[in-house]
């Protein structure tokens, strides 16, 4: 039995590394094929990698910069924006995808104006779940030392600096739980979408008999509030909102 596990161990193993060089022959051939201006056999190669649900900043990044020299600027601003998602601090996606908006026939911004959402989004980008989610256990750990400890050691004693203390952590673990839920909620978030057709109609209704409202066109990010049948309730930046085509537009997923 030793023998099979060990065997079916190495393996497992093998298979691993090969997959792993694999991957990256594939990447040096797409960053090669890119750098000599080759930019369809490029994006074939970058697309190989994300079709095997490779969630990664680097890769979205170059796709983006791909569809971006194709002349596909709805595609490049789907994937700045996929980068943007895995990794919110990432400055050169940030840089790039300002400037792709800046040639969008709908004009768009991407800060917010506003203070207090602009420190409270730096504040989300700068904290990984990663670093959050080790910060919650070590949080956790250090409150369950000091219960341990008011109970053991402080028994009869004085227990208003440990308690002090444990109802710090207490807080401070809370926070981080709610700033782990809140870029969570954001990396699994389904209802942010890009325009890839020239154009769209919003219309009042999931018809085109329905009232026109609005005009947009390639590169224009929107949030998805309701879909059914072909059509999808959308609400742009700007607050005006209508239906469109789903073939029209893209959702901002990390796998496929």
């Amino acid at each position: 039995m030793k023998k099979i596990i060990t065997i079916l161990l190495s393996l497992f193993i093998v298979i691993t590394i090969f997959a792993a060089n694999r991957k990256q022959e594939i990447l040096q051939q797409a960053v090669e094929k890119y750098e000599n201006q080759h930019f369809k056999e490029a994006l074939q190669l970058f697309q190989k990698l994300e079709n095997e649900n490779i969630v990664n900043s680097k890769l979205y990044f170059n796709i983006g910069n791909t569809h971006y020299r194709l002349g596909n600027l709805g595609n490049a601003i789907l994937y700045y924006k996929k980068a943007l998602k895995v990794k919110p601090n990432f400055q050169e996606a940030q840089e790039n995808l300002k400037f792709a908006l800046s040639q969008t026939t709908d004009k768009q911004v991407l800060e917010s104006e506003n203070f207090l959402s602009a420190l409270w989004e730096n504040i989300l980008s700068r904290i990984s779940l990663n670093l959050l989610a080790i910060l919650s256990i070590l949080f956790f750990a250090c409150i369950i030392f000091l219960i341990n400890l008011m109970i053991i050691r402080f028994r009869k004693r004085e227990k208003t600096l440990p308690t002090f203390f444990t109802l710090v952590l207490i807080l401070l673990l809370l926070l981080s739980l709610f700033l782990s839920f809140v870029k969570w909620k954001r990396y699994i978030s389904k209802n942010e979408a890009v325009l890839l057709a020239d154009s769209a109609i919003g219309y009042s209704g999931p018809n085109k008999e329905f009232t026109r409202v609005f005009t947009i066109h390639e590169g224009m990010i929107f949030k998805i509030e309701q879909q059914e049948e072909g059509w999808s309730l959308i609400r742009l930046a700007n607050g005006m909102g209508g239906w469109i085509k789903n073939d029209t537009f893209k959702k901002i997923l990390l796998a496929k």
